[in-house]
């Protein structure tokens, strides 16, 4: 790669991750290691063969750098074939989406910095796992280079909005014979749905489910009208089906160990039992697969802290908008944590500061986290969302989803809320601290 006297080069990036990262290393557990270990060899290969190098791998992201576009297309259809070709333990089909741009970067050291190499990760992004995407000027150079692309084909996928860049860029598809060409729509800053939506889900650090499967949810309050006004919207909703109702927290867990519900929605102040104590009851151990969303009046209630250690998996205000409702429930039946970064800081800044009598100490497993995931735990405690803690550590939000992911797995631990718990709990972190 010819580096100018301006400290430039024009070179060829391409980014790599795996597709439902999280789902699969929930899936494997312990041999997730081992998938993993096979992916990355194989990619490796591909990289190899082609002449690339190999700048970083974090979780389970590539990111390399090759001479000519030619040699990038060549990399990237490999890497497809040898994924698809190999036989994955258990029914899993690994998969993994690449973007791949041509541009001008600075050279710093080894590494490259400049707007290119953020609109490569971005095009990556934009994917779909077994899907390779190119930029327009990768395929203008491919054109240049008047060689035949044998079992390639390119398709227009037309313009598209780059997340963090101001103007549409027209983006390629390359089709590799034998492997699937039929994606669905890219991924886009404004392509789903809208952009007050947008700004929502990206506050609650939740996406739609890529999925089209039914998610089951229990309502649990103790004012019929109350129910009867969350009921009314959530089957609106095609992909979310109510399968019941609960006045009090005894009925509560009855009702959601008969139907076993992915999600229920669970009142904080109810007779009989509390909201808190019935989330308790219906999460011990590990009998109840259910995510439990408690619902509470106002975003400073009292009883919050104690519902997040009681195990539940967020909150919501009972006058949340429609569609706000209708995203966080959708995102904790994915296996994401409901707690929006600005909430975060306000509940853990209020009920932390005089911690109950049992806080724990470090618990051991604190020992098995890389100094990288000790980081990003410190940063979830903190209240950061994804892309927050993507900028604050240089990275990509699809390797912060892999690291934090790994901390769930590490610490055992339910989701992202839980973890924000422990590390208060542990004296990880302090309130207070920036």
């Amino acid at each position: 790669m010819t580096v100018d006297e301006t400290g430039t080069a024009t070179v060829t990036f391409l980014f790599s991750d795996v597709e439902g990262s999280t789902a699969l290393l929930r899936k494997l557990r312990n041999k997730y290691g081992a998938v993993m270990g096979d992916h990355e060899r194989l990619l490796r290969a591909a990289w190899e063969e082609a002449e690339g190098r190999e700048l970083d791998a974090d979780g389970d992201s590539f990111f390399v750098a090759f001479r000519r576009p030619r040699q990038a297309v060549d990399a990237a259809a490999a890497a497809q074939r040898a994924l698809a070709a190999h036989s994955w333990p258990e029914g899993v089909e690994l998969r993994i989406r690449i973007g791949i741009h041509t541009g001008e970067a600075a050279v710093a050291g080894d590494q490259y910095v400049g707007l290119a190499v953020h609109r490569a990760a971005r095009i990556c992004d934009a994917g779909h796992g077994g899907q390779i995407l190119l930029s327009e000027t990768t395929r203008s150079l491919l054109e240049d280079e008047e060689e035949e692309l044998d079992g390639l084909e390119l398709h227009d996928l037309g313009l598209l909005l780059l997340k963090d860049f101001d103007r549409p860029v027209r983006i390629y598809q390359l089709a590799v014979a034998g492997l699937q060409s039929d994606f669905p729509a890219l991924r886009s800053a404004a392509g789903h749905g809208a952009a007050q939506l947008a700004e929502r889900q990206d506050e609650l650090a939740v996406t739609a489910p890529a999925d089209a499967r039914i998610v089951r949810v229990l309502i649990v309050d103790d004012q019929a009208l109350v129910r009867a006004g969350f009921r009314m919207i959530l089957e609106a909703e095609t992909d979310i089906e109510v399968v019941g109702e609960a006045a009090d927290g005894r009925e509560a867990v009855d009702q959601a160990r008969r139907f076993e519900p992915d999600v229920v929605l669970m009142d904080v102040r109810m007779p009989e039992l509390d909201g808190i104590e019935a989330t308790r009851r219906l999460l011990e151990g590990d009998g109840s697969a259910s995510k439990v969303v408690m619902l509470t009046t106002f975003d400073m209630d009292e009883y919050v802290y104690d519902a997040l250690r009681a195990g539940a998996s967020g909150f919501l205000l009972k006058d949340v908008p429609p569609e706000q409702l209708v995203a966080g429930i959708r995102a904790v039946a994915s296996g994401d944590a409901l707690l929006a970064p600005s909430v975060t800081r306000r509940v853990i800044e209020e009920f932390v500061r005089r911690p109950p009598d049992s806080v724990r100490t470090p618990p051991p497993k604190l020992a098995e986290l890389t100094p990288r995931e000790l980081e990003v735990l410190k940063l979830i405690a903190r209240g950061l969302s994804n892309a927050e803690i993507a900028n604050e550590l240089f990275v990509s939000e699809t390797t912060v989803k892999t690291h934090v992911a790994h901390v769930l797995m590490k610490l055992d631990l339910r989701d992202r809320v839980q973890a924000v718990v422990l590390a208060y709990e542990s004296g990880l972190v302090q309130p207070g601290e920036t």
